[in-house]
This record gives C-alpha cells, structure tokens and sequence, in this order.
C-alpha cells in the first residue's frame, strides 16, 4: 500500500507548483489533489446541507488540502455521530461549534472513513470535547493510520520550504516562471495562498493524532438512538474504506470511495468498480460522497464504476496484443468517450480527467502484471 501524498494546490498558472514540484519532483497521482484549482484557504468555509431529519452534511469548501470535503453528522435520541473529522482541527472545531447550536447532545461516535488525513485529522477535537466518544473504523485503516501518519509532518514542510523558495523569487524577479511579468493582483493572491499552506503546515505538525477505538473487519452493525447504522468495508481510494448506510433514511456515506467531480482511486481498480456496483445495489435515496455534494440518485456512482471498468478492459487488452510502454498505453487508453459527463466539457476539469485516466492507466497495468510497471 503506498500513501498518497496530497501536497500544495495553487492556481493552475502559478509558478509556487510549477516549482514546488519541480524541487521535489512530486508527481500528480490520482488520488492526490496537486491537480486541483483554488485550493489554497484556511478551512473556514464550511456550507451546512440538510440532509434529512437529524442527518446533516458539513462541506469544507478549501483548507489548502482538499477542496468540498464532506463530514457528515447524525443526531440520535441520545447522542450524536460524526463520520469523517476534516483535515485541519480547526475546521473541526467549527464544526462541532454548530452541532452545538443544533443539539446539546454529546458526541458519542466518530467514524473515520479512511487513513487520509483529510478524513482523520480532527479527531482530537472532540476526544478533548468528549472523552468517552468511541472512534469506528476497519482494522485495516487503523494499521494503515499507524504505518504512514509519521512522514505527513516532514512531507507538508518540505513542500512549504519550496513554495516559500518559489513565491520569493517570483517577488525578487518581478516575473513569473513562463517569463511574463507578476501582477500585482497576481502576487496578492500567491502570497495569500502561501500565508494559507503556511497556516495548514502549522495545524498539521503541530496536532495530536488520535487513532480508532473500535475497530471491524468487514460489516458492523449497531443499533444505536433509535436508528440503524450499517458500517461495511469496501475498496474506496483506499482499501478498508468504511461506508455507513443509514437503511430506515435510505441514506449512504461513502468517504472516497465515491468523490465528485473526478473520482479519487489508489488500489487495483477492478477492486473498487466491484465496490460501487454493490453499493449500487443498497436501496438509497440520497449518497453522500467523501468530496462534493450529495446525490439523489446511483447515476454518479454508476459512472465511477463504468470508468474504472473501461480503463481495466482496454489496459488488459493493450497488453495482450503485445504494447510494452506506458507511454502507448496511456496514448491508447483514454476514456474519451466518458470525458463529457465528467466534466461538461469544462476546461480544467478536462485537463484533470486525463490527467486522472493516466493515472488509473498505470496502476491497471500494476493490477494486470502482478504489481509490476511498464516503463
């Protein structure tokens, strides 16, 4: 299992990526966020969406990580539920700030979809809140927790030392990296984006990582506050990715293993196609995703699926008639026909469709080889 590596997200044209990632030779994978627009912003953008009755969705619009992260809040009789806890405490903190202005009911269950960090990270928020609260995730995310969470620290801070190279010499210059010159508009926003990352770095080294205390293998079912919480592990962006669904509401959580607009993928993707399509499958009126706004019907769900099937199909059948580079089978393997719907023919979102088809080209092929590469 590798860890994904969500590094620093400016504007497309900004040279602070062009040379954080040249100095740290990062590359954009497809479940990384280097590929997104207008990431950079403190966290405190948070949209509350009604859900149901007592089922609420907290989207984190930017936090210099991610962008329409989704935490998601049920109320029982009792009690509460928080699936997912952001990335920055401090947007956690908001956020239990208006569950406190809906109920003064105690959190007594956090779930943690999965080991990213922007799904776990503010789970020392409301330990401190509520000592007692029980934290549920797969055995499996729980390892992975352990096994990665120590590089993130030293990862986040080398990415800000570039981005503090890159933003000064852009203001020592007066130019940009294409040569052009730096607005002022232009260094406003870059030095606002930097300030951003830089405030991130701080919340993220600085946190105490608090891991799951409840943790299953494959369902776990609790009745629980006069409602029933099915919890089942799929391969999502990463394997043992927990999905709660809510039966009685016909509602369903999926952390990464559904995210819009361009979907997140990291392990053998025929792995998580199957997935959807048994989610598909669950009788759900509304789908909440890891990123983006929740669904009132499978057809995204579907798509994601089609996706991943296509590109495993064409990928095996490139390397059965003999293609022997990466390079031709990216060429060859495109999911073209499937851009549209993804993106609607908008600019960026078809740079970061192909982008992301690349992507789940190569690690296809890994899926098709026994985990080997072409080169």
């Amino acid at each position: 299992m590798t860890t994904r590596f969500e590094g620093v997200s400016v504007r497309r044209a900004a040279v602070v990526l062009a040379l954080a990632s040249s100095l740290l030779g990062l590359t954009t994978r497809g479940s990384a966020q280097t590929d997104m627009l207008d990431v950079a912003a403190d966290g405190r953008d948070i949209r509350q969406i009604d859900i149901a009755d007592g089922v609420y969705q907290f989207m984190t619009m930017r936090d210099s990580y991610v962008r329409q992260l989704n935490s998601v809040v049920v109320v029982n009789e009792r009690d509460v539920l928080v699936f997912d806890t952001n990335t920055r405490p401090s947007s956690a903190r908001i956020i239990l700030d208006r569950i406190r202005r809906i109920t003064d009911k105690p959190v007594r269950y956090v779930v943690n979809s999965h080991h990213h960090p922007d799904h776990w990270s503010g789970n020392e928020v409301y330990v401190k809140a509520f000592p007692g609260v029980e934290i549920i995730s797969t055995e499996q995310t729980r390892q992975f927790m352990q096994a990665v969470d120590a590089a993130w620290p030293a990862r986040f801070t080398e990415t800000l030392k570039a981005m503090e190279m890159a933003v000064g010499k852009e203001t020592a210059t007066g130019k940009l990296g294409d040569g052009t010159d730096l607005s002022s508009e232009r260094r406003r926003r870059d030095e606002n984006d930097l300030r951003d990352y830089r405030s991130f770095v701080d919340e993220m080294t600085n946190l105490h990582r608090i891991y799951p205390t409840l943790v299953y293998r494959d369902q776990l079912t609790l009745l629980h506050g006069g409602r029933e919480f099915r919890f089942m592990s799929v391969t999502g962006d990463a394997e043992g990715t927990t999905v709660l669904y809510l039966p009685n509401e016909k509602i369903l959580v999926t952390g990464d293993a559904v995210s819009y607009p361009i979907p997140y993928v990291t392990p053998p993707p025929s792995r998580q196609a199957r997935s959807l399509r048994a989610l598909a499958q669950l009788d759900v009126d509304v789908i909440v995703p890891g990123h983006g706004p929740a669904f009132r019907d499978k057809r995204f769900i579907a798509l994601e699926a089609q996706l991943l099937e296509s590109v495993v199909r064409d990928v095996r059948a490139a390397l059965r008639k003999g293609v022997l580079t990466l390079d031709e089978i990216q060429r060859e393997v495109t999911a073209e026909e499937l851009r549209e719907q993804f993106t609607h023919n908008d600019a960026d979102l078809d740079a970061r469709y192909r982008d992301r088809v690349k992507y789940i080209v190569r690690i296809a092929i890994r899926e098709a080889r026994d985990g080997q590469d072409l080169q």
